[in-house]
This record gives structure tokens, sequence and C-alpha cells, in this order.
């Protein structure tokens, strides 16, 4: 059984999707500190050429609480703003008609717990594509009985089974091969392949943009293709 452990995203970009489709079950780290500046409450498009950040409003965020603990503001002005900057940066974009009302019921969502909502709109992101991995948030089933870093990625492992626990290129530095092989993990790295990704996509950052990018301009039967566009290592 593949596994993967990762933070909540906001609309994140392909990697994180092609980590999901490449595992059984991915668990959302919603018990652990919020990251100010980070990938949890906003992510980029481009807008006219320059960088663009989609930022959810959140209520008293700091790198001293939880994720799971951040409440996001339910802001009519902000979804209205945001919704008119996709319209106007994608209204020529060949799947505007099916994506822009997609993102409106999503946007209309993004209130009350931080987590919840994250759990949830990656759930509709990744059927939207045709991914069936399950999606559970730590803070729902695993306590952390004073267990961090690799102590607790591994008995996270162990609970559900997992053999093999994959996760993105940047937990390279992270992780220790040989005390996952001594727990009887194996433990591999998705090094997605975002240079060969035939997909349409805005500017030279394209791949890299929130999967909105990759969702107007390309078809969902194209994305879920490109989500095995990955190797193991």
């Amino acid at each position: 059984m593949r596994l993967a452990i990762m933070q909540p995203y906001f609309v994140p970009y392909i990697g994180y999707f092609q980590l999901m489709s490449a595992v059984d079950k991915i668990v959302l780290l919603d018990d652990v500190t919020f990251i100010s500046g980070g990938w949890i409450n906003r992510n980029r498009i481009t807008v006219n050429g320059q960088p663009h950040w989609l930022t959810l409003p959140l209520a008293q965020a700091s790198q001293n609480r939880l994720i799971n603990e951040i409440e996001i503001i339910d802001d009519p002005v902000w979804k209205r703003k945001t919704m008119r900057t996709l319209g106007l940066t994608y209204g020529g974009a060949p799947f505007v008609e099916e994506v822009l009302p997609f993102l409106s019921n999503l946007l209309e969502e993004a209130k009350g717990s931080l987590s919840a909502f994250l759990s949830w709109h990656l759930r509709q992101v990744a059927e939207l594509i045709g991914i069936e991995t399950k999606i559970e948030p730590t803070s729902a089933i695993y306590p952390k009985e004073n267990r961090h870093g690799q102590d607790r990625i591994i008995d996270i492992c162990h609970r559900e089974g997992a053999t093999s626990y994959i996760n993105l290129p940047g937990g390279r530095n992270l992780y220790d091969a040989k005390l996952f092989a001594a727990a009887g993990i194996n433990l591999l790295f998705l090094q997605p392949d975002l240079e060969t990704l035939s997909l349409r996509h805005s500017g030279d950052e394209g791949p890299s943009l929130s999967i909105i990018d990759l969702l107007m301009l390309n078809p969902p039967a194209a994305i879920r293709a490109a989500t095995e566009m990955c190797s193991l290592e």
C-alpha cells in the first residue's frame, strides 16, 4: 500500500496531483504549524504575463497556530474580485465555460475551517480530473502522542499498513531512508516531469502554476494522463 503525507495546499500545482495519483491514500497533515507565506492558503496564476497570487483571507493566521485551528474569512468581496480576475484572465481559454462555474462553487465554500475547506476542495479537484485516491486529514484519526518529524510519519505509515511512503522531491533532505527501511517502509520520491508535459499552459512557469491554469486550457482527461508523467526514485 502506497501512502503520501502532505500539508494541504490551496489549488496546488500539478505535481501535487501527480503525487496523489501515485498513491492509494494521501493523508493531509493539518495538525502542524501554519506556515505564513507558503502554499497552504495561496497559489499563483499569471495575469498579463506576471505572477499573480490568489490568497485565501484568513482570520488571525500566524505561525503560532496549527492549520486546523485557523478559520477562513467569508469575504464576498474577495470572492467576487477573484472570480472577476479569473474571468478576465482566462476569458478566451477553451475550457473557461466549464471551469469558471466549478471554481465559483469552490470559492463559495471558502469559509469556516481552513483544514476542512482544503480537504474538501482537493477532493473536488481530484474528482474533476479523475483521481480517486482517498484523502484523510491527520487531525481526524491520527493522534500526535508526542511524535514529531520522521517518527510521526512512520507511525502514520504503520497505522495505515503502508509498505511505501511517497514524497515530493523537497522531502529528500527531511527523511532518512535507513530509518524507514528499519521500520519496514520503502521510502520513495516522486519526480514530476514538468518539462515534457504535453499540456497547454501560460508562459514559462505554466506547469508550476496553480492547477487552475491547466484546467482552463486542457480537458480533464489530458490532465489526468499528465498526472502519470512522473517517476519514482
